[in-house]
């Protein structure tokens, strides 16, 4: 049986930005600091249902904690990096979003290409 959830143009994608930073950060704007942005699923009846739903999963993910220095940490939500609606239905193979790379060289675009090694040990390595 194939798995399908019908799209009625109320799924969409949501990036939360998020951060990794010590809680005692003085917020320089010119540090380095680890930032994620993860991709969730959200249903939603309008565009400003799903973003209030992202927002709220991303308020709901900061937490604090010890790392390996016992230094106090803090993963802290930065806010809604993008929203995109999902227009096909979701099944094995949809389409789900895109990148528009722009007007670029041939030689620029091969270059977007990975291997499926390099993509299996990008994956490995962030597990």
């Amino acid at each position: 049986m194939n798995e399908k959830i019908t799209n009625n143009k109320n799924w969409y994608l949501a990036e939360i930005i998020e951060r990794c930073v010590p809680n005692d950060d003085d917020t320089r704007p010119l540090r380095r600091c680890i930032v994620y942005g993860n991709i969730h699923l959200i249903k939603a009846n309008t565009i400003e249902e799903a973003y209030d739903k992202a927002d709220k999963i991303g308020k709901e993910g900061s937490y604090t904690f010890k790392n390996a220095n016992k230094r106090d940490m803090k993963w802290e939500y930065l806010g809604i990096g993008d929203l995109l609606p999902i227009y096909e239905d979701i099944e094995d193979g949809a389409e789900l979003m895109f990148t528009d790379y722009g007007f670029i060289s041939a030689k620029r675009s091969d270059k977007l290409v990975k291997s499926k090694d390099e993509l299996s040990n990008n994956i490995n390595n962030n597990r």
